[in-house]
């Protein structure tokens, strides 16, 4: 039976990066992550219901199912309705695919709130976050609200192309390419008190043009203003829980990277890979200069095509070896885990990931009260971080398995405020916890 990894017709396979995600699923590891939109208007389900289906109608490489073949997890055609959801108190759930007839995404609501979560199988932030801009461009329209384009919304009038739903990783495959070596563990911090898997969330609002005008003081961009913020808070945690210098390990951040741009590749599926910029305090404490022009370098040598495709050969290579290939699934899904660990997240401490700032319609414009965009935290690293910017704001969501230690987001927006950026805060914590 031929595989095609391009359109829904009978078995699909996964894209290279999306194959992780299934067999490591689990309660502290959901693999998922949300984005949504807040309207001034009152959202109506029965005309989100139809505009979600019109989009699955447009991307029907999305109306799939996940199944667990004897060597791989596959996806198929569903036929099954889509079934949208009342948005719960926490985001980023552990999916229940037989509750969601089997989707790999979510579509939640409430009175002013559209948002989708996705489990990371189906697509990365960033093809989510077009799924997410055409069901709200549907909406109005159904709605006889208002007729807009998103940018960067798929045109509904144009039939699907083979590269939207093509696996990239298997295109740009080099077998004679050397593969990309590990770069070994990194600090994780223990934090205080109990937690458990609901995703506690502090949200920060700051100034979009502030914090632009900051990071370009500073040399980097937001991204990297961001990260190397991240990576400071973090320097002064271990040194609390590991006062001796030289016992101190690396402190990395992972920061996706979209990749459509770079190779000007336009995929709906997984197009993803990582930076990992960091510091050694083992060496010693660095100045936040010193972190900046770490953070400042460590980018810039990510972004290197040459070492994209190292990465992708690894990736892609480990996935073609015969035996990985021939072994069932009961072998590869303990050594998917092994893998996932040690080339995943053993390798930083902490996630940032920027889907940088979305450009609003004039039309939509006065109806938008606010975007988000959130992240599963791991059982390895229990907070993460998720970025993004509308109309004049960014908002940065701190997501967390910590029942009551809120140190990191502490220090984090006290450093902002110092940094003479105010910021704006809420939380879906209850009143009995710390803040």
């Amino acid at each position: 039976m031929k595989v095609e990894s391009y359109a829904p017709e009978g078995f699909i396979a996964l894209d290279n990066s999306a194959l992780i995600y299934p067999p490591t699923e689990a309660r502290f590891n959901a693999n998922t992550y949300r984005v949504s939109i807040d309207l001034t208007i009152t959202v109506d389900p029965a005309i989100l219901e139809l505009a979600v289906n019109d989009v699955m109608q447009r991307c029907s490489y999305a109306k799939v199912s996940l199944h667990k073949g004897f060597f791989w997890y596959f996806l198929s055609p569903n036929p099954r309705p889509i079934l949208l959801q009342e948005e719960g108190a926490y985001p980023c759930t552990r999916f229940s695919f037989k509750d969601g007839n089997g989707y790999l995404f979510k579509v939640l609501y409430s009175k002013n709130r559209i948002a989708l979560e996705c489990f990371h199988a189906l697509t990365d932030g960033s093809g989510a976050l077009i799924y997410l801009k055409m069901i709200v461009q549907q909406y109005y329209t159904l709605a006889s609200l208002k007729e807009f384009t998103f940018k960067g919304a798929l045109d509904f009038q144009v039939r699907p192309s083979r590269q939207e739903f093509s696996d990239p990783f298997q295109h740009l495959y080099d077998k004679n390419l050397p593969g990309s070596p590990s770069t070994g563990s990194s600090f994780h911090r223990i934090g205080k008190g109990s937690y458990d898997d609901r995703v506690k969330v502090i949200s920060c609002l700051v100034d979009a043009d502030l914090l632009h005008s900051i990071s370009k003081k500073n040399g980097v961009s937001i991204t990297g203003y961001l990260c190397s913020i991240l990576l400071w808070s973090l320097q002064a945690l271990q040194k609390e829980e590991i006062p001796m210098q030289k016992k101190r390990k690396p402190i990395r951040i992972s920061v996706p990277m979209n990749l459509r741009k770079i190779f000007n590749y336009e995929t709906m599926r997984n197009f993803t890979l990582f930076a990992t910029p960091g510091i050694e305090p083992a060496l010693g404490e660095y100045t936040f200069d010193e972190i900046l022009r770490n953070v400042r370098h460590g980018m810039e040598t990510s972004q290197d095509t040459k070492k994209i495709l190292s990465q992708i050969k690894r990736n892609v290579g480990g996935e073609r070896n015969i035996l990985m290939r021939m072994a069932p699934n009961v072998i590869k899904n303990p050594l998917f885990k092994l893998l996932s660990d040690s080339l995943g997240d053993d390798l930083y401490s902490a996630v940032l990931s920027n889907l940088g700032y979305v450009q609003v319609p004039e039309e939509l414009q006065p109806t938008l009260d606010r975007m988000d965009f959130y992240l599963s935290p791991g059982e390895m690293n229990k907070v993460a971080l998720a970025v993004i910017g509308w109309k004049d704001t960014i908002t940065l969501n701190f997501s967390s398995f910590y029942n009551s230690d809120t140190k990191l987001e502490r220090l984090f927006c006290t450093f902002l405020v110092e940094a003479g950026i105010p910021v704006k805060i809420s939380t879906n914590r209850s009143d009995s916890e710390e803040l």
